[in-house]
């Protein structure tokens, strides 16, 4: 065993930061603080500062995302009510288009009795013709007219008559017109088709 004073090394900035920052015992038996640890002090606070940004930084994140979470509920509620009110009001230009032939209708009627019988056909015949107008203006055919061969999409056959003179399957008579909307059929015309025999 040695006698004398014990000499102890001291940890410096360039030694392993653990053994910095671990308190020395002196000569005279007392601890002493490693010169390295202001540095770890100071490392200390700038890891404090950091979190405390990015503590910031999430709350202002979750901020952010709470608020774009609302604005989404708020545009599929607003979504809802305009897609209700489109359903709800989808006719509007149908009506809006076929008001004034029921005008033109309600004033035939009024002044029917005034108008002889001639005149008074000729008032109705214009205001279908009107009528048959604003349909076509809204994308509306009639289907159903004699002479043209049966199509089960647009037709439905009510009789089948036999020695028309007409091939089989030709449509000789139409008990009530047809319509479709563009390409769609909204009702299939009654028809009476031509059989063999």
């Amino acid at each position: 065993m040695q006698d004398g004073p014990r000499k102890i090394r001291i940890a410096t900035d360039q030694d392993d930061p653990e053994v910095a920052s671990q308190s020395v015992e002196n000569e005279t038996g007392e601890l002493e603080q490693s010169p390295a640890a202001p540095a770890i002090d100071q490392s200390v606070e700038e890891l404090r500062a950091e979190i405390e940004r990015l503590q910031a930084e999430v709350a202002q994140e979750r901020d952010r995302h709470l608020r774009a979470v609302a604005e989404m509920q708020n545009f599929r509620k607003r979504m809802a009510r305009e897609n209700q009110d489109r359903q709800r009001y989808a006719g509007q230009s149908v009506l809006a288009a076929i008001l004034p032939v029921m005008d033109n209708l309600k004033r035939v009627l009024e002044h029917q009795e005034a108008a002889g019988t001639e005149t008074f056909a000729r008032g109705v015949q214009m205001t279908v013709d009107e009528f048959f107008r604003v349909l076509a203006s809204l994308g509306v055919t009639v289907v159903g007219s004699e002479g043209e061969a049966f199509d089960p999409n647009v037709h439905e056959a009510v009789a089948r008559v036999e020695g028309a003179n007409v091939p089989e399957g030709t449509v000789v008579a139409v008990d009530t017109p047809g319509y479709c909307l563009h390409d769609r059929c909204i009702r299939p015309a009654r028809v009476v088709v031509a059989a063999e025999g």
